[in-house]
């Protein structure tokens, strides 16, 4: 089977280029290429950070834009997102029932796993122990399939220091879950903008890349307005390929697109 990872979008609303480059732009591009050479993919899946000030009028541009997506997609919010008004935004996107954007589905032999770890007004992540108990409840309802795990914030340090400072903040809660289940055979998220991949207690993940820019691959500053980057990273996406033992072939592309 084949999907399609798109994650950071950080659309704004109509009119308003302040952030660079245009992310409209960037991700209609990138919904071009997608629509040209793989309509053939199953699902599209999206981790998060769909609008950069989660206003309804950004998610009106960020929905008529995906609107033009000829496969369907699976979307939960990031850290820029607002819960409430992504809600409004995607209303045929499952919740749980406290209102979470947590939900499963089964592609192919293989469950897609979506969690929703934002926190309102901050940039970190976390799971609540209701999110938690969502999740083991998952798992459980699904042990002998293979399963993939989808969320917006990594659980773990990458090296980065000021993306660090921002990242999942329950690391061995969650772990203690990924070491139990064997069935996860593989770990996607978003939020650094930038393509990675490695191992997290011998689970494989993949780091999607955004489709707008990168963030800057800075190993020494924590502080944001310090961070440097000699070589900006443009727009992508991902192209994935799983079979039904969860085995998986991961491919990361980047749109031209002029900086």
């Amino acid at each position: 089977m084949k999907f399609i990872h798109l994650s950071d979008l950080h659309i704004l609303a109509r009119n308003d280029v302040s952030r660079y480059p245009d992310a409209t732009a960037t991700l209609r591009k990138v919904i071009d290429e997608v629509n040209t050479y793989h309509a053939d993919a199953e699902i599209c899946i999206i981790t998060g950070d769909i609008t950069h000030h989660g206003k309804a009028d950004q998610y009106e541009q960020a929905v008529d834009i995906l609107s033009d997506l000829v496969i369907p997609y699976l979307i939960i919010p990031g850290n820029h997102d607002v819960r409430e008004a992504f809600r409004d935004a995607f209303p045929t996107t499952e919740t749980d029932a406290n209102g979470f954007v947590n939900f499963g589905q089964t592609f192919d032999g293989v469950r897609f796993v979506m969690m929703d770890s934002i926190v309102p007004g901050h940039h970190h992540g976390t799971l609540c122990e209701k999110r938690l108990d969502w999740l083991r409840d998952e798992l459980t309802s699904y042990k002998e399939t293979p399963t993939f795990l989808f969320m917006h914030h990594p659980p773990f340090e990458m090296g980065l220091p000021f993306m660090d400072t921002i990242r999942l903040d329950v690391e061995d809660e969650l772990g203690e879950i990924i070491s139990a289940n064997p069935q996860i055979k593989h770990l996607f998220f978003g939020h650094l903008h930038r393509p990675a991949t490695g191992t997290w207690l011998g689970v494989p993940f993949v780091l999607g890349n955004s489709t707008q820019s990168g963030e800057p691959l800075d190993f020494r500053h924590e502080k944001e307005q310090e961070l440097e980057d000699p070589n900006p990273l443009g727009p992508g996406y991902g192209i994935a390929f799983c079979d039904t033992k969860g085995g998986l072939r991961y491919h990361f592309n980047f749109v031209k697109f002029d900086m």
